[in-house]
């Protein structure tokens, strides 16, 4: 069972971003912050060709850094999350670096004792995010990106970044 925040409107949403178009590019990336896991992307062009793309993207961190050293601090529970919204990544360049940038709505669950907000429950608000990829293989965009999420929901406001270091494909 879903929590309640991925009820049917929002998943409706990332569904009409998956049902419109253009070939996808899918990306996968080891994310980082507040727990350790993995995060999976779907991103449609608005235009064949374009910079622009609508993404969704699911993360879900279910290790925390209690499982590596202890810190002294409780362990935090699993953090699952949803982000829709918009992908833009640099035409290319002669180097075959780009930058990307992306903004939009989150939805995310915090459960046990969580890292970055201060009490467990569900959350709801905005992210925006920079990252620089480079170009490998002629066919991956691999590189880091550090998104900030800004959000509300058990504790009045929550400002978690993230980090994520992946690979992007459909180029």
């Amino acid at each position: 069972m879903l929590p309640r925040v991925f009820d049917r409107r929002f998943l409706g949403a990332g569904c009409v971003l998956v049902a419109g178009c253009q070939a996808p590019s899918v990306g996968v990336a080891p994310s980082l912050l507040p727990n350790l896991g993995l995060a999976g992307s779907l991103a449609l062009p608005l235009r064949e060709g374009g910079a622009w793309q609508l993404e969704a993207r699911f993360t879900d961190q279910w290790l925390d850094d209690k499982s590596f050293a202890d810190n002294g601090f409780p362990e935090a529970g699993n953090w699952t999350q949803l982000d829709l919204g918009a992908l833009w990544i640099e035409p290319e360049s002669g180097d075959g670096a780009r930058w990307s940038v992306r903004f939009g709505a989150t939805a995310f669950e915090a459960r046990g004792e969580p890292n970055m907000v201060e009490e467990p429950g569900e959350y709801l608000g905005g992210y925006v995010g920079a990252g620089r990829l480079t170009l490998f293989g002629g066919r991956f965009l691999v590189g880091p990106e550090l998104t900030l999420l800004v959000a509300s929901g058990d504790d009045p406001l929550a400002l978690v970044p993230q980090l994520t270091w992946g690979v992007r494909t459909g180029w």
